[in-house]
């Protein structure tokens, strides 16, 4: 099999990282073009990465330019076999002067909020989209999305961010975690692993069903894992709800902490009102919690209400809270849905599957 030189043209996210650091190990020729990095990131090893200044809002007209210019000259020096775009579809502008075939990897919000975009967004997203060689997202319901916009169907491949199911698994020991947290046995435990840097994940309304479960449930904690410019405003809110007891804000933790912070929870809670396929729903699911998620279109291509989890209106604390309610009283349903999140995960998610997909695509390009 022919290893490629392939070079990233993204934001530097943890999910680029994980795509990157996989082909490193399978004998790939890994480099970044990268004009941003998220903080959660980790730093690459073994990856040459050329740095951009930042792209933003304010200085898009002034800075966009010379950001393209320099990405051809990158990629006339390094001379890729191929180019994996990440998001960023006004990267597509250079990458096409250079003649270089690229594949666009696009996720989330930003396919999401598409159809309501303005006409020049959409109409250099559907430019990236015609001219790339494959499309893939993480979802069907942002496939549906790419199509409608014209793209042929057989040019869209649906391959989520996978889970390793060498660290995230139901035999994980989650003990420690529930000692250092103060839990005791018989508490039920509810966790978010959720970002606390956007809006749209809408912690606020899991905070606000805290109360209304604590009026009927007494031994519950609440996990809050992750960091961001939110969690001042997240704690406030905790401390007016009057709940503090009862959560822990556990902050940023290693990949395979996350693990155990999973295992020591009963219970697995998303609350974001816009999304695709969410990893760390996945990651929980393969632990073999009980979801309950917010009844948007990422989410229902994985969790069947009822049957594997438990859906709720987006913004509906009062209806989390009686799902949430509904599974500490039943031990019996939490252990179902859970056993059947594991087998959905196994055969539809598996982190290893996921590369050797990704890695048919780039081989077709060779």
């Amino acid at each position: 099999m022919t290893k490629a030189t392939v070079c990233h043209v993204s934001p530097l996210s943890i999910h680029v990282y994980r795509w990157m650091k996989a082909f490193v190990q399978r004998g790939y020729n890994i480099s970044l073009i990268s004009d941003s990095r998220a903080w959660v990131a980790p730093k690459p090893k073994s990856i040459q990465v050329y740095a951009l200044p930042t792209l933003r809002k304010t200085n898009f007209a002034q800075q966009f330019i010379p950001n393209s210019l320099k990405i051809v000259r990158i990629l006339e020096r390094i001379n890729p076999d191929f180019i994996h775009l990440h998001v960023q579809h006004h990267y597509s502008l250079p990458i096409i002067l250079t003649r270089h075939p690229y594949i666009l990897t696009s996720w989330g919000v930003e396919v999401l909020s598409l159809p309501d975009a303005d006409i020049l967004i959409r109409s250099v997203a559907r430019m990236t989209s015609m001219k790339a060689h494959r499309i893939i997202v993480d979802a069907h319901c942002l496939k549906d999305i790419w199509i409608r916009t014209g793209v042929p169907q057989h040019k869209i491949e649906v391959i989520p961010f996978g889970v390793d199911l060498n660290i995230f698994n139901p035999d994980v020991d989650g003990s420690n975690v529930r000692r250092k947290l103060g839990i005791k046995e018989n508490d039920t435990v509810i966790i978010s692993t959720r970002a606390l840097f956007n809006n749209h994940y809408n912690i606020e309304c899991l905070l606000h069903s805290i109360p209304i479960v604590l009026e009927k449930c007494g031994n519950v904690k609440f996990i809050i894992k992750g960091a961001g410019p939110l969690e001042s405003q997240l704690r406030n809110l905790v401390d007016a709800l009057g709940v503090s007891e009862h959560v822990r804000f556990v902050g940023l933790v290693s990949h395979p902490e996350v693990a155990q912070y999973l295992a020591a929870s009963d219970i697995y809670v998303s609350t974001p009102f816009i999304d695709s396929t969410s990893v760390s729903l996945l990651e929980a699911m393969a632990c073999g919690l009980a979801p309950i998620v917010t009844d948007i279109l990422g989410n229902r291509e994985w969790i069947e209400n009822g049957t594997n989890g438990f859906l709720f209106p987006p913004r509906n604390s009062q209806m989390l809270a009686e799902k949430i309610i509904q599974l500490i009283e039943n031990k019996d349903a939490r252990k179902r849905f859970g056993e059947r999140c594991i087998r959905i995960v196994r055969q539809k998610a598996s982190w290893e599957n996921c590369v050797d997909r990704m890695e048919a695509i780039y081989q077709s390009l060779l």
